[in-house]
């Protein structure tokens, strides 16, 4: 029964976050401090990675893309930019939707 004030002193005192609606409110809220900033650098990569790894398996599925020249395409971004923990956690879980695509995670 004592719970009951608290749990509605919380709900009270709760506020809605405002939605980021533009790319310079999004650039303000990353730059507000580093560690932002690399929360919004993470979440970019990743976004990124899947988007790539998303893209080239539907064209290979297509068949506009060989497997030759996916695996070329792959190794050409990789070598051009490096490669993360987490940019493997994104293609991880994208092949999960693509389990035919010539993609594999960089080692």
């Amino acid at each position: 029964m004592k719970l009951l004030p608290i749990i509605g002193s919380l709900l009270i005192s709760a506020k809605p976050v405002q939605a980021i609606e533009t790319f310079e409110e999004l650039r303000k809220t990353c730059k507000a401090s580093e560690e932002m900033d690399k929360i919004c650098a993470g979440a970019a990569e990743y976004v990124g990675t899947m988007g790539w790894v998303s893209l080239l398996c539907t064209l290979e599925e297509k068949g506009r893309l060989t497997k030759e020249n996916l695996v070329l395409t792959w190794d050409e971004l990789y070598e051009l930019d490096g490669w993360t923990p987490l940019g493997n956690e994104a293609v991880y879980d994208t092949l999960k939707d693509y389990p035919e695509c010539s993609i594999k995670p960089l080692p």
